[in-house]
């Protein structure tokens, strides 16, 4: 099991279930210092099928992990999410909501790529219309259709490739 999956079960159960509600996906975001507690944004289904975004703290407390939702929105109310520079490796996002701007780093560029296509599948889903997304590679967005490997792992495997041709083009000249 990873780190990761740990850290949803544990969320799930300690946060999220007692809302009645499903998390869907977690995405880490950058910690600043090394003293900082880890926030994650989360994504949610109620038992009503609205679909929340949650800024969850999570503390180590002695042994155990203390969480605690720090903000949350509706899933309907966000208006854009910017990518802020899709022609680098680069991990800051804002999430724009009908009253305030958010600007975010996620653990990785991955990550970032994998969060927005979980908001896009749940506001497909849920809201039956397209969310507007700016400053991302489209080819990096679109589904995967390979079976069994996370979407994440095939933004990583895709900008490796990508690095490696640049490296073997320089190479040449």
């Amino acid at each position: 099991m990873t780190l990761i999956s740990i850290l949803k079960s544990t969320l799930q159960r300690d946060v999220f279930r007692n809302k009645g509600d499903k998390l869907i996906h977690v995405l880490p975001l950058a910690k600043i210092n090394k003293e900082d507690a880890g926030n994650y944004l989360c994504v949610s289904v109620s038992s009503t099928n609205d679909v929340h975004i949650s800024l969850i703290t999570v503390m180590e407390e002695k042994m155990f992990l203390k969480c605690e939702s720090s903000q949350a929105w509706h899933l309907k109310d966000l208006t854009l999410i910017d990518g802020i520079d899709h022609s680098q490796d680069n991990a800051e996002f804002c999430l724009h909501f009908e009253t305030e701007i958010f600007n975010l780093e996620a653990h990785s560029t991955a990550s970032k790529y994998a969060f927005l296509r979980c908001l896009c599948k749940m506001n497909h889903k849920y809201l039956q219309h397209e969310l507007q997304w700016i400053h991302f590679d489209h080819d990096f967005v679109g589904k995967s259709h390979s079976f069994l490997v996370p979407d994440d792992v095939i933004v990583s495997m895709r900008i490796c490739l990508e690095v490696f041709t640049c490296a073997c083009l320089c190479s040449c000249f």
